[in-house]
């Protein structure tokens, strides 16, 4: 059975500094910065699920809010001004 990839938009506001470092770090791991908060990532199935749970278990349900956003099949991105931020981005 086929397990398609898919791409996201990972948008996130963490409340509590340490969280918000936690988040970041795991979300970098499964995609690349494109702003601050927020990270493009491309996920199979298993991975989405895994990376959901460990979101979950990183945040105040209370406080934090992470918000994923399928995007269409095209990955065609228009930008204006500065270029799009690097992998390699330095997160503070």
């Amino acid at each position: 059975m086929s397990n398609p990839v898919k791409s996201f938009l990972i948008c996130y506001d963490i409340c509590d500094p340490k969280r918000l470092r936690r988040v970041h770090k795991t979300i970098r791991d499964f995609g690349i910065p494109v702003q601050f908060s927020v990270f493009l990532v491309e996920l199979k199935q298993d991975e989405l699920t895994r990376l959901v749970e460990k979101l979950n278990s990183l945040i105040n349900v209370l406080e934090d809010k992470v918000s994923f956003y399928h995007l269409p099949i095209s990955k065609a991105c228009i930008c204006l001004g500065l270029p799009p931020l690097s992998d390699n981005m330095l997160f503070l």
